[in-house]
Parts: structure tokens; C-alpha cells; sequence
């Protein structure tokens, strides 16, 4: 349901009213600055307002702020879940828009929607970090016991969670192949390398897919997609050293690819730390965030580093063109780390890009306009899941909330022949 009365044009009274009662009129109108500044902002207000928006319940619009003049940046609503940035948001949102909790449970990584069984596949955090980090590059041990992520699944139906694999090798990011297998980020650990898992999930048989390029260890791959041609991809950050549980690094920080005869070729490089990544619908880009902003040494962000979104264009013959920016991310309220983290990264079939970041899901158009946000403070991981692929599930490490989308999910090409055959 629409609020009553919601247009744009209330919206625009209740915003300027805000902005004078946290801000004396005295800044406005004694100084070209101010004054330039409101006019600005009203001027931005008319032309959505032109538009006759209506809000839906929940929702609010991003303002604008002004250190100088004492005008906080953020949502008009401090209590609204969707902050519109954009108006053209509000076709991503629809007319009724609710963030439901699925379950609570410790998901950090993954978000995998495995069809068949209408299951969604995610990874824990790291457990008993004090352990993990005593382990240093002479520990050959095979795997931390408890002292690790879990792999768990959780069924849509019914809500219930249960762990496929206890013991892992700090299983991070994970995707489907074309054939409905899971491909699972191993991290490793000590000495060993990481790599990269193919667990067939009808039976739990698994393989190694890969664990180095040209004889070098992978650093602690963090997370992977596949192309239609059946090629895999996956980045390569060096987060495991900064946490205390891989070796040195011998290469640095790269994307890399897997061909269907196993081959590991690295196809970008010069990041900070390489973290999500996803292919547009049509296969002709190529999205990496990179989150150097957050160091990885506990608490610790350097603002000097990457919070980016970069883009490769995808040459005829598979390789990358050159790199450039997307989008760099901020945090919607300028809130502590005051920076974005853009960690998991979506596309939908219109070009559109969703990452999680601490402050929620922020969504960005096809040519890296910010749309807005779906608030949910943590958000690390996310994924399109059910029948249509139309229903956005998001990671925040304390649960899993999803939200009904007016997009389809791009990419996920398993699940998306499975639709059909049904």
C-alpha cells in the first residue's frame, strides 16, 4: 500500500523543514554559499517532484547534507528501510516493498540458490579467531577443526538450516557451474595453498578444481563465477594473511581464470584486495569490487585505499579490455568506517548492480548511477534466489533477510534453465 497523500511534493515540505530545524536560517540567508547550496537542493526536489512519485510504506528519500552549513547527509526518515537516492529506484522496489527475515543464523559468504531442491547455500564466519591466528606459514595441518567456517544450506520452504560440510579450509565465496554443481573459494590454511572446490551436491563428492598458477599458490580466493562457456572466475585477495591464518603471499593480488581443460590463466591485476565479482547478462562486462579500504587487520580501514566497483570491458576473444572505474562507494549517512566496503557483488538482466555494504545493499544503474539503499547494517553477501530469480537474499553475518524485487537475476545460468525445463 502507498502512504496517502506520499507525493513527492510532501515529501519536499517535510525535508526542508528538517533541514531548517537542524540548521538556523541565519546559514542560509547570510551567505551566497548557503544560499546557493539550498537552491540547489530544491531545484534537484522540483524535478522529482515534476514526476508525481508516490513512496512506498517504508521508504524514504536520500538528502544531500552539508558539513559546512550543519545539514546531516542521509534519509529524510530515520527510520525508513529503503533510501531513494534516485527515483528510478522505485522501479527496483515496486509498490510495496518489504525486507523479511528468512532465519537467524551466522552467514557471511556464498548465497547460492540451488533450484533443484529450492535451497539457498551460504558459508559462516571465521569461529575462534585467537586459534586460527596462531597458525603460522610452517603449519601444514590439513584443516582448524571447529576453528573455521562452516558450509550450511538453508531450505526456503521451511526455514530450517543445516550444516553440509563442518570442517573446511575457510570456505568463502561459492557459485553454481553449469551443471548445477557448487564451486566453493577454499581459503587454506598455513601452508596450504588455497583453492578451488567442485562439490557435486547430490552425493557431497568433491575434487579440486585448481590451487595455482604456474606453481604458486593461490593467496585466499574469495570469491568465483562462471561464464556460459563453462570458464571460471574467481579473485584472489591476500585476506588470508592479513587475518592470521594463510601463508605469505608469493603473487600479488589477481583475477584469474579456469578453462574447461583446467588451465589457470590470470586476466587482471593491479587491485588493493579483489573481492566479489559478477558478469553482466549479456557476458560483455565484467564487474570487481575491491575492498583495500578494509585492511583485513581486525577493525582497521585505510581511507586511502580502494572502496571501488571496477568494470572490464569483455574482448570477442574472452580476454579483458582495460579497467576503469564504476562506482566508488560511500556509506549512504557518512557513518562509521565512513566509506563503503563494497564486498558481494549482483547483477539483474537490466544492467542494474547491487552490493552489500556496511550500511545495506546499495544499487547502481547500468552506467554506475547510485539508485539507493536497502538498509540492513552488516550486509556482506547476497543473492537471487526462487522460481522468477527475482527475490534478493542478503547476508549480514547475525541473519538472512530477503526482499521482493521488480528485477530477475542475471547470470545464474543453472538455475535459470531449470526454470525453463519446469
Amino acid at each position: 500500500m502507498l502512504k496517502p497523500m506520499a507525493t513527492v511534493g510532501t515529501i519536499v515540505v517535510a525535508m526542508l523543514a528538517l533541514w531548517l530545524s537542524l540548521a538556523p536560517w541565519s546559514k542560509f540567508q547570510g551567505g551566497e554559499g548557503g544560499e546557493a547550496f539550498l537552491a540547489t537542493q530544491i531545484k534537484w526536489l522540483n524535478s522529482v517532484a515534476n514526476k508525481k512519485y508516490e513512496l512506498p510504506n517504508a521508504a524514504c528519500f536520500w538528502q544531500q547534507g552539508s558539513i559546512i552549513n550543519n545539514i546531516p547527509t542521509g534519509p529524510s526518515d530515520p527510520d525508513c528501510l529503503f533510501e531513494v537516492r534516485d527515483p528510478d529506484f522505485l522501479e527496483v522496489l515496486g509498490v510495496a516493498p518489504t525486507l523479511e527475515l528468512v532465519v537467524n543464523t551466522d552467514a557471511h559468504e556464498g548465497g547460492v540458490y540451488f533450484p533443484d531442491t529450492d535451497e539457498f547455500y551460504f558459508a559462516s564466519s571465521r569461529r575462534k579467531l585467537g586459534y586460527l591466528a596462531s597458525m603460522t606459514s610452517d603449519n601444514k595441518v590439513a584443516h582448524a577443526g571447529d576453528a573455521n567456517a562452516e558450509v550450511k544450506k538453508v531450505s526456503l520452504k521451511t526455514g530450517k538450516v543445516s550444516t553440509v560440510f563442518p570442517v573446511t579450509d575457510v570456505a568463502n565465496g561459492m557459485a553454481l557451474d553449469n551443471d548445477g554443481n557448487l564451486l566453493i573459494c577454499q581459503q587454506g590454511q598455513g601452508a596450504k595453498p588455497g583453492y578451488i572446490e567442485r562439490v557435486d551436491l547430490k552425493n557431497l563428492n568433491s575434487s579440486i578444481v585448481a590451487d595455482n598458477w604456474f606453481g604458486v599458490p593461490f593467496n585466499s580466493p574469495n570469491d568465483v563465477v562462471v561464464k556460459s562457456d563453462g570458464s571460471i572466475w574467481f579473485t584472489d585477495p591476500s585476506y588470508g594473511r592479513a587475518q592470521g591464518f594463510r601463508a605469505k603471499p608469493q603473487v600479488s593480488n589477481q583475477v584469474y581464470r579456469i578453462s574447461m581443460t583446467g588451465v589457470v590463466d590470470a586476466v587482471a591485476s593491479d587491485f588493493q584486495q579483489p573481492n566479489g565479482l559478477a558478469f553482466s547478462e549479456d557476458e560483455k562486462r565484467l564487474y570487481v569490487t575491491d575492498t583495500g579500504f578494509e585492511t583485513g587487520f581486525g577493525d582497521e580501514f585505510d581511507p586511502l585505499k580502494h572502496h571501488h566497483i571496477y568494470v572490464f570491458d569483455i574482448l570477442p576473444d574472452g580476454s579483458l579490455g582495460s579497467r576503469r572505474l564504476f562506482a566508488s562507494v560511500g556509506m549512504y549517512d557518512g557513518s562509521s568506517p565512513g566509506l563503503g566496503v563494497p564486498d558481494g557483488i549482483k547483477i539483474d538482466t537490466k544492467g542494474r548492480v547491487y552490493v552489500g555494504s556496511p550500511d545495506g545493499v546499495q544499487v547502481f544503474s547500468r552506467t554506475g548511477k547510485s539508485l539507493g539503499l536497502i538498509r540492513l547494517p552488516g550486509a556482506c553477501n547476497l543473492g537471487f534466489a526462487g522460481k522468477q530469480l527475482n527475490k534478493l537474499y542478503v547476508l549480514n553475518d547475525k541473519s538472512i533477510r530477503a526482499i521482493q524485487l521488480q528485477a530477475t537475476a542475471a547470470g545464474l545460468r543453472y538455475a535459470s534453465r531449470f526454470k525453463h525445463q519446469k
